[in-house]
């Protein structure tokens, strides 16, 4: 809701001496409590400008109602004591007349037709008039850009002028000449057309306050404002945001008005305008409702079907008036600068003659190697058809061109991608797989060195008590620790079968013992990173039954090291049935040895298959 607040009842009082004078309206300060202001040509906007002009001759007449309640309402202490004008009846006649394309003249006239307020004479507040002549706004328009001649956006000038020759006792008059210039800008999307105007609002600075202390101010103001419009032939809306900040002691104002638009004839349509206002700035209304028609708004003469170069081509269809053209090139002439038979339009070098198979452009090939230059990745550099113009290069002369190169500048061979091999310690483990490239060492060891910690002259690698001395027949263990298990290079040598029950793949419990001792060693043993489980059949039997078996086998190994602390990531188990026999089928004893389990430890040259 608009409100003035203590500030006017505070300009009353000081500017009203006696009685007498209170029941004068005229003494009351002189200024314009009228708001709204309209777009007299209509364009993309009831309210607000959009950028767009009228067309040339094109002119706009129209007459509207309007309705607005409270906009001017007087409070003292945050308490309302009633409306200096409570309802206000105004009528506006507009028009607009396009003389040129790029300027329009405007005029507003607006007529206080009735209004009407709270009894305030208790409060020494005499009522308005009840009509009276409000502000007339002349404009003068000027279109800097329009879309309808092939600019981005529709672009205008706008500066009004307000006449000081209304009532000043129905509220409707400045005390000298107002202005207003503003800023439009609109463009359409299809169906929709969206525009914004700025401007500013320069007026006489009317003080309301006690004496000695300014409580407010009516003046000068910045004026800002949004529309979405639909467009088409038929019923249209449009939305509009406007608002003010002003340059004194004002309060702020916002308007969110609705618009409706129908056509009744050709050139007649009807409109309606509204919706509800806020802040506390004299002129705002809690709501204000419009009605109106009008006539024209389309161009007085039709020239869109005039030949004004007299090529055959109208106007309206005509992308160069002003010049003859044949109507295939849309009445434009045909140019050729370069005289090449292609037309500079689609010509790419206009002014070198050229062949039409380069759009307009001559043969060029920088480095006489046959490969035109369009065509050269190369084009200074002699170069290779199958290469797309460019020459081989070969850095460091391998015969590995250097595009696939990984080293192009050390020689190396193709199956290492041009790079050299490299093995810092000489012990013939390329330093990348190395894990001690500074020294010596061995494969099964990653290329580390051998180490006997506990001095027993069994390496620790293959010592089963690394820490602990003992004899090299016991693999490194005291004699009393008797050892069923002994790391070889590449896999663990288990000195007796894991026994299973018979065709199952469940572990005997005699085989425990020696299962303990290949998961001590293998934690014991952390250079050990991955072994495989391998699980083998005799051939009785069904063979994939067989293989299925000894996988179960060797699951059920896996499983049993698992629990015993041995990390899953480190195991693998695997099942070849009677796939792999290290002895003859036709024995039993040969048939003893086929079923069996295989501990492979996994190292650079055996790797996983």
């Amino acid at each position: 809701m608009s409100h003035t607040k203590l500030s006017l009842l505070s300009a009353v009082a000081t500017l009203l001496i006696g009685p007498a004078a209170l029941a004068q309206p005229s003494g009351l300060p002189s200024f314009e409590l009228e708001r709204l202001e309209l777009n007299p040509n209509g364009r993309g906007s009831l309210l607000m400008g959009t950028g767009e002009l009228l067309p040339k001759g094109g002119f706009r007449l129209s007459l509207a109602g309007h309705y607005e309640n409270d906009p001017l309402v007087m409070y003292r202490n945050g308490n309302r004591l009633g409306s200096v004008v409570g309802n206000r009846v105004t009528g506006h006649l507009l028009a607009a007349w396009a003389p040129m394309q790029w300027l329009e003249l405007g005029l507003q006239l607006p007529l206080v037709l009735w209004q009407n307020g709270d009894d305030l004479s208790a409060q020494n507040v005499a009522s308005p008039a009840s009509t009276g002549l409000s502000t007339p706004i002349a404009h003068v328009r000027l279109g800097l850009l329009a879309q309808r001649r092939d600019a981005p956006v529709d672009l205008a000038l706008e500066l009004g002028v307000g006449l000081p020759v209304g009532s000043a006792d129905t509220l409707s008059r400045d005390s000298v000449v107002r202005l207003s210039p503003k800023v439009m800008l609109g463009r359409n999307f299809g169906a929709l057309r969206a525009g914004v105007e700025a401007g500013a609002l320069i007026r006489p600075t009317v003080v309301l306050g006690d004496v000695g202390e300014v409580q407010d101010e009516l003046g000068s103001e910045v004026r800002l404002g949004a529309v979405v419009a639909t467009t088409g032939d038929g019923l249209r809306g449009e939305l509009n945001v406007r608002g003010s900040v002003p340059l004194t002691r004002e309060q702020g104002s916002l308007e969110v008005l609705a618009g409706l638009r129908l056509p009744l004839g050709e050139s007649l349509e009807a409109y309606a305008l509204g919706g509800p206002g806020f802040g506390n700035a004299p002129g705002t209304p809690t709501f204000r409702v419009l009605l109106g028609v009008a006539v024209g708004g389309g161009e007085r003469v039709d020239t869109s079907r005039r030949d004004d170069d007299g090529d055959g081509v109208v106007n309206d269809e005509d992308r160069c008036p002003t010049e003859a053209g044949p109507a295939e090139s849309q009445g434009c002439p045909v140019r050729d600068a370069d005289e090449d038979g292609i037309e500079d339009a689609a010509d790419k070098c206009p002014t070198e003659a050229g062949l039409p198979e380069l759009r307009g452009c001559p043969v060029r090939d920088a480095d006489q190697d046959g490969i035109e230059d369009a065509a050269d990745k190369c084009p200074t550099e002699a170069g290779l058809a199958e290469r797309q113009g460019c020459p081989v290069r070969d850095a460091d002369k391998d015969g590995i061109e250097d595009a696939a190169d990984k080293c192009p500048m050390e020689a190396g061979p193709a199956n290492r991608q041009g790079c050299p091999v490299r093995d810092a310690d000489k012990d013939g483990i390329e330093d990348a797989a190395d894990r001690c490239p500074t020294e010596a060492g061995l494969p099964e060891l990653r290329g580390c060195p051998a180490k006997d910690t506990d001095g027993d002259t069994v390496a620790d690698h293959l010592d089963n008590c690394p820490a602990e001395a003992g004899v090299p027949a016991n693999a490194g263990c005291p004699v009393q620790q008797k050892q069923m298990v002994a790391i070889q290079k590449g896999k663990l040598e288990i000195k007796e079968q894991v026994f299973f029950a018979t065709g199952k793949a469940i572990i005997q419990p005699r085989s425990f013992k020696m299962l303990d001792q290949v998961a001590k060693i293998l934690q014991q043993h952390p250079e050990v990173d991955q072994m495989v489980i391998e699980g083998h059949t005799d051939n009785r039997g069904n063979a994939e039954a067989n293989r299925k078996l000894s996988l179960a086998r060797a699951e059920a190994v896996k499983g049993y090291l698992v629990s015993k602390g041995v990390e899953p990531s480190r195991l693998e188990a695997q099942g070849f049935g009677p796939d792999r026999p290290i002895d003859s089928n036709k024995t039993e004893k040969g048939r003893a040895t086929n079923r069996r389990v295989e501990f492979i430890i996994v190292t650079p040259e055996r790797e996983l298959p």
